[in-house]
């Protein structure tokens, strides 16, 4: 029997909307099985399907609809901010709101710093690389560094820098400790900040695949801000941009941290919504308190 594309889409769907996953996955996995743009695969959709894809796209979908495995992880690829990322279980997967962030911080720059067109960037907590890589990309003259505790992540991290052109140096280490004896003038980070009861809770696309160690951040999810923000005179030029995402209900808690550290030492400091109207980023400009 001739399966043709649309029927293996309709049962996808069905069997995606059953199990109460996006129905959509089946064409994203389809697109990806076939090599098609999704506009190539709906004008050819009365195509016949390929015993062998039949069987990868079942195979996929029970994977997604039963277990939660992301499809990002299966299609090894995410796009953000216009490009395509490899993703493995070793890193999180770039999400949306984490654009935002990157969009902010070219912003800021822009406004605080006009007259430097070549400042040292520093990206905590790297991962797949995408923001670090994204910074580079956009604005070539910038000095970017890159920083994960993972050894696998900073891999992945590597292959994308690699693959998309990107001049960016990477460092293995803990947060700020691998900054030890050097400088920024922009810190970005999207560190650790699930609380330990969140992590309970997580859905289960996240909790069973996605790494730990970028995701849990303590009994309260602020173990990495506290770290961050405590070291940061130790490696600030006269003044700092400093770009941190947080978790939703995180903002004031974030915000008192760098008050707290920083009295009188603020130029400018906001706690951002993202395009769902929930907190999602902290940005400051700081002076050096040695300044």
């Amino acid at each position: 029997m001739t399966i043709r594309r649309f029927e293996a889409l309709k049962w996808a769907s069905s069997f995606l909307q059953k199990h109460h996953r996006d129905e959509n996955i089946g064409e994203i996995l389809l697109c990806h099985r076939l090599h098609l743009t999704r506009t190539q695969l709906l004008v050819d959709i009365r195509q016949p399907l390929a015993g062998e894809d039949m069987d990868w796209l079942q195979e996929k979908v029970r994977d997604h609809a039963l277990r939660g495995v992301p499809v990002q992880y299966m299609t090894g690829q995410a796009p953000f901010y216009g490009r395509t990322f490899k993703v493995t279980p070793d890193v999180l997967i770039p999400r949306p709101e984490t654009e935002e962030r990157v969009a902010r911080v070219l912003e800021w720059a822009d406004r605080f710093f006009p007259e430097k067109s070549d400042p040292t960037v520093w990206d905590i907590g790297t991962g797949s690389g995408a923001i670090a890589i994204t910074l580079a990309l956009e604005r070539p003259k910038w000095h970017i560094f890159a920083v994960d505790l993972s050894e696998a992540a900073l891999t992945v991290a590597k292959e994308n820098a690699d693959r998309l052109g990107a001049c960016v140096g990477f460092e293995h280490g803990s947060l700020l400790k691998p900054i030890a004896g050097g400088s920024a003038d922009i810190l970005v980070s999207n560190p650790p900040y699930i609380s330990s009861a969140e992590m309970e809770e997580l859905e289960d696309v996240v909790k069973n695949y996605e790494p730990h160690l970028a995701l849990s951040g303590g009994d309260d999810g602020l173990n990495a801000y506290r770290a961050i923000i405590h070291d940061l005179p130790g490696i600030m030029k006269e003044r700092l941009l400093l770009a941190l995402e947080i978790g939703a209900a995180q903002g004031e808690a974030v915000k008192s941290l760098v008050v707290s550290r920083f009295p009188r030492r603020i130029e400018s400091l906001s706690v951002e919504k993202d395009i769902g109207g929930r907190d999602r980023n902290v940005i400051a400009v700081l002076r050096n308190m040695c300044s």
